[in-house]
């Protein structure tokens, strides 16, 4: 299986872009990647069950999600292993910067802002390659 960025479309309505899924080259059957399943179930609950038509991008509301979609926009043809690298680099840099920017938020005492960050930071730091691709790829 491969992973790979794709489109979900909700109630024929809404378009969900870059939703990391593990692909099946040989089946066409794919896979919505774990770690990002419940930000995915809370964005379609959210919607409700008569959505207006709209575009939305998953990225927005999964920090994971983002990271993937940046690394393989930028490395198109990486290996798992270049990819995994890069994925470890790119997740550590950006908990930095969550990590910076809460400091931020703290000295403005934005409650919401920290509330957000740290939903942020959360969708990242559980994230283990091996745990999710070892079986996959």
């Amino acid at each position: 299986m491969e992973l790979e960025l794709r489109t979900v479309v909700y109630a024929k309505k809404v378009e969900i872009r870059n939703v990391p899924v593990f692909a099946c080259t040989a089946c066409v059957a794919y896979e919505v990647l774990q770690p990002v399943k419940p930000d995915l179930t809370e964005c379609i609950s959210k919607l409700g069950e008569r959505p207006v038509k709209q575009d939305v991008s998953f990225g927005e509301q999964n920090e994971l999600a983002d990271l993937f979609h940046e690394q393989l926009l930028a490395w198109p043809d990486a290996t798992d292993q270049e990819m995994e690298y890069r994925m470890k680099e790119a997740v550590q840099e950006r908990i930095n910067l969550l990590l910076d920017i809460m400091g931020y938020a703290r000295q403005a005492e934005d409650k919401a802002w920290m509330e957000d960050i740290q939903r942020r930071l959360g969708q990242l730091s559980g994230f283990v390659w091996q745990a999710h691709f070892s079986n996959a790829v």
